[in-house]
């Protein structure tokens, strides 16, 4: 067996993200939402709002109204944009790679919980830089994005210029679809009513495993021997067929999905594992520290231990086991970059926003699908 590679820590290097790059994302976003800042109060009132919900981890409640949808497009997406950029562009060298790649004539990039438009913006803005073309973005969310994404899709190819030639398709493609990613079809590991998942021991003192059991009422109930259970709903369109992505992202999205249902969450992970192509790559970024702890049964982990566990040392299902072949495609994932703690500052002096900018603090994963 080959030596295993150590995931190498996120770099520093400013390319892309240079000054000049963000203030053009500020300005397309103060230009595409102009309406917003014309009722400061209604604005301020709907974001303080959001915060509320955010704080409380209620996801839901902060994107259950067309006014909480654009205060936080236009609050949170403007820093999240900027910092997308920068950590697609000078972080991952793989993603401008993929994009700028002649050898794939469609490259098709899948945003999980990408409605709000940070990610789509970013990776629209480094496309059209890398002079990129035959980009298809989709951004999956289980919210009600449709009137904000279009907007913003309008807005980027106004400011791009790809509306110059009206015959021409523009270089990025961009689409969303309100579905909740965990929905589409995965096997529910245990098909009993409760998901277990083996986690290594994080004590050095204890070399036996922990077995988390986290309670599942939506989980698919016991099947009889003589009755094999149904399979699950088809999502709406084919479109959500992992297997044709090349690039998927995860985007501070994470923390949601686990909140959300965290079997579900390990499901729609281990689907990742089985159905995901050789080489696809799968960036997932959320906040460092304590808030990306989940709690599974007595115990609370890291969200990126429970993503490196799931997706670097999955448990092998026992079909794989009982007819495993060197040939046959891997459900492993290589960690090409990993870093519990990255800061993205913003120059504030000479960036010029009617909002609050934020710096932030998330941790990073880069996996290639093996």
């Amino acid at each position: 067996m080959a030596p295993k590679r150590k995931a190498k820590p996120a770099q520093e290097p400013i390319k892309y993200a240079s000054v000049t790059a963000q203030q053009a994302l500020l300005t397309l976003l103060q230009r595409t939402f102009s309406a917003a800042f014309s009722d400061p109060a209604t604005l301020s009132a709907a974001i303080q709002a959001v915060k509320a919900h955010l704080y409380a981890r209620d996801y839901l409640a902060a994107f259950d109204s067309p006014d909480y949808l654009l205060a936080y497009v236009v609050r949170w997406s403007s820093s999240r944009a900027l910092a997308y950029l920068h950590v697609f562009g000078d972080l991952c060298p793989q993603i401008p790679l993929l994009l700028s790649s002649a050898a794939k004539p469609k490259k098709r990039v899948l945003c999980v919980g990408g409605g709000a438009g940070g990610e789509v913006l970013a990776l629209a803005a480094l496309a059209n830089d890398l002079g990129a073309r035959g980009v298809d973005i989709l951004a999956v969310d289980i919210a009600d994005w449709e009137d904000v994404f279009t907007r913003l899709r309008d807005g980027i190819a106004r400011q791009l210029g790809w509306l110059a030639e009206e015959d021409s398709k523009p270089p990025v493609d961009l689409n969303f679809l309100q579905f909740d990613i965990l929905d589409v079809p995965c096997q529910i590991l245990d098909g009993d009513q409760s998901q277990k998942i083996s986690l290594e021991s994080l004590s050095s003192s204890s070399s036996s495993p922990i077995t988390a059991t986290a309670t599942a009422p939506d989980a698919l109930p016991p099947s009889s021997s003589s009755a094999p259970p149904a399979p699950p709903a088809p999502p709406p369109t084919d479109k959500l067929d992992v297997s044709k992505f090349d690039l998927i992202t995860v985007l501070f999205t994470a923390n949601e999905l686990f909140v959300e249902s965290k079997p579900r969450t390990i499901s729609f992970l281990r689907h990742l594992c089985d159905r995901c192509k050789p080489g696809t790559i799968l960036l997932i970024l959320e906040s460092a520290g304590s808030y990306s702890h989940i709690s599974i049964g007595s115990k609370t982990f890291p969200v990126q231990f429970l993503l490196d566990h799931t997706l670097v040392d999955p448990s092998p299902s026992p079909s794989s086991s009982s007819s495993s072949s060197s040939s046959a495609p891997s459900d492993r994932w290589e960690k090409l970059i990993e870093d519990d703690s990255v800061w993205f500052r913003l120059d504030e002096k000479q960036l010029r926003y009617p909002l609050q900018l934020e710096n932030m603090r998330f941790f990073i994963r880069l996996y290639k699908k093996l």
